[in-house]
């Protein structure tokens, strides 16, 4: 059909790109390995728990027609809400575009190339949280009692997922479109990522992103969506309109057909346009400035060439936000109390400290690529080589951490000792974390690339120097922060016949000083891995 992708072309394409997902997958490292088996564990979970759903719902529908009848609308609303922001947002990202695409385009039309990115983006998306809801549709027929409901609850799921994703395609590809034509999206799209990462976290622990998202639920459960569930229900809710679910049917196979040619449309356009090419000015790497008086000329000169890395190609450092997860209690119990609980500030000090060390001094010989034989030569010291490293991550890092601990530390209902200690922390234990980082990464370097996004790879450190130094630095510096909350500092004080205060400064000083000793044996390593490296 003209305008419309061929068959056997976009077959062909989309199998080409499963099979070379499913070979990254295998070439991951294993803590991404373990990332993935996680998310594996939560889909059969999902699975469990939308079947275990489905049943009930299936049997309430049957013994109380009137008020299940409410409820089950909302399941495609929902269903539907959630495939369309995904979809448009995952191709938004990543799955708009293709690897080789100049390749593909003068092989075989932009449409088919289109067509084959749709069927492999809705089994990566759609087809992920489809298959738990097919298994949940027999849940549903059994619970109804009626087998008939399985065949027409499965093609309510179908139509609504594939619909869903046929519409949020388009919309992720024109997202894609617009802002690659903006030069400010451009300059700054590392940052704009950033703050959109952590407007999105802030949503989840505020517990407002069922808020956002109700009205637009709302809205389609009072739209021609929730006529699937009349489809899904036909055989087993006496209501259920057999119009609205010949429809829904109807309209399903128009608004996909639309979906297609308007995804073929806003990617010809997004790939064929030029986009804008934002020109960043880089400072010269042998300028003297204040950078050169603090720290020396070789010391600077490394601790901006790291800067300048992580600006080029910021997805290298996505790991720091790995362990993000550690903030999520104490900041939702401060939602919750309406105030900055107790547990929040020595919390943030803790991860920002180890943030720092993990910034730039977690694989310090990896991370200089194909240049570290020109880097060992070049006249640059081992010590001044690592404390560059340190030096860039403690400026970055550790003023951010001092500044936010201070200001959540102040705020909260801790004691003027616990105050005073905790910002101490976050000044003494972000450079610490850095030579810890650097002795670590030095002793499990890795070289090789991991493939971050579809057609991003990235060096990152090896998952012994991120377990490694995760440990070693939580049993040392961990001590420093973690009794300087009032339970654990109560606690403690009661057991050795002590004052709060006492526990709260010696904690501090036992934690610094274990930290101290590890970040100055680590730092020793690493001057002397990167003094004593050869290239073989």
């Amino acid at each position: 059909m003209p305008g419309f992708p061929d068959p056997r072309h976009a077959y062909a394409i989309a199998h080409n790109e499963i099979r070379i997902g499913w070979r990254k997958l295998a070439d991951k490292d294993a803590l991404q390995k373990s990332a993935v088996g996680v998310a594996a564990l939560l889909g059969l979970a999902f699975t469990a728990a939308a079947a275990f759903g489905a049943y009930f719902g299936g049997q309430a529908l049957v013994q109380n027609p009137e008020s299940a009848a409410e409820l089950v609308a909302l399941v495609p609303a929902g269903i539907g809400t959630f495939t369309l922001f995904m979809s448009a947002y995952l191709t938004a990202i990543q799955l708009g575009d293709i690897d080789v695409r100049d390749g593909y385009l003068t092989t075989v039309p932009a449409r088919d190339v289109v067509g084959g990115l749709l069927v492999a983006g809705f089994l990566r998306v759609a087809g992920f949280f489809a298959a738990p809801l097919l298994v949940a549709t027999v849940a549903f027929a059994a619970g109804a009692g009626s087998p008939l409901a399985f065949p027409l609850a499965a093609v309510a799921v179908l139509a609504l997922t594939v619909t869903a994703f046929l519409v949020g395609f388009p919309l992720g590809a024109a997202a894609a479109y617009l802002l690659g034509q903006s030069e400010f999206v451009a300059r700054y799209k590392a940052v704009l990522g950033a703050l959109a990462f952590v407007a999105y976290f802030a949503l989840i622990l505020t517990n407002t992103l069922g808020e956002l998202f109700g009205p637009v639920v709302e809205a389609f459960r009072a739209s021609p969506v929730a006529w699937y569930s009349d489809l899904a229900a036909l055989t087993v809710l006496g209501d259920a309109s057999p119009l609205k679910a010949a429809a829904v049917l109807v309209g399903s196979v128009a608004v996909s057909a639309l979906g297609v040619a308007a995804s073929v449309r806003v990617s010809e356009r997004r790939w064929y346009d030029d986009g804008v090419h934002a020109e960043t000015a880089e400072a010269d790497s042998a300028t003297s400035g204040r950078l050169d008086a603090l720290l020396g000329r070789r010391t600077a000169w490394v601790a901006r060439k790291s800067w300048l890395r992580a600006r080029r190609a910021p997805i290298k450092l996505v790991y720091v936000s790995y362990p993000l997860f550690v903030l999520f209690t104490p900041i939702q119990s401060s939602v919750q109390a309406g105030h900055v609980t107790t547990l929040l500030p020595p919390t943030v000090a803790l991860y920002g400290a180890w943030m720092t060390g993990a910034l730039f001094t977690l694989n310090p010989l990896g991370d200089e690529g194909a240049v570290l034989p020109v880097s060992v030569t070049t006249g640059v010291s081992g010590r001044e080589f690592v404390g560059g490293l340190v030096a860039a991550s403690t400026l970055v890092g550790g003023a951010v951490t001092l500044v936010v601990t201070a200001a959540l530390a102040i705020l909260s209902p801790l004691s003027p000792v616990a105050v005073a200690c905790t910002v101490a922390a976050a000044i003494v234990l972000p450079p610490l974390a850095a030579a810890v980082a650097a002795g670590v990464g030095t002793s499990f370097p890795k070289y090789e690339a991991t493939t971050i996004t579809r057609s991003r790879e990235a060096v990152v450190p090896s998952m012994w120097a991120f377990g490694v130094y995760t440990l070693a630095f939580l049993v040392t510096a961990g001590v420093a922060t973690g009794f300087q909350t009032p339970v654990v500092a109560e606690a403690l004080a009661d057991a050795l016949g002590t004052g709060e205060a006492a526990v709260h400064v010696g904690s501090l000083l036992v934690g610094v000083v274990l930290a101290g000793v590890a970040a100055a044996v680590a730092a020793r390593r690493a001057v002397r891995e990167f003094d004593t490296y050869t290239d073989g």
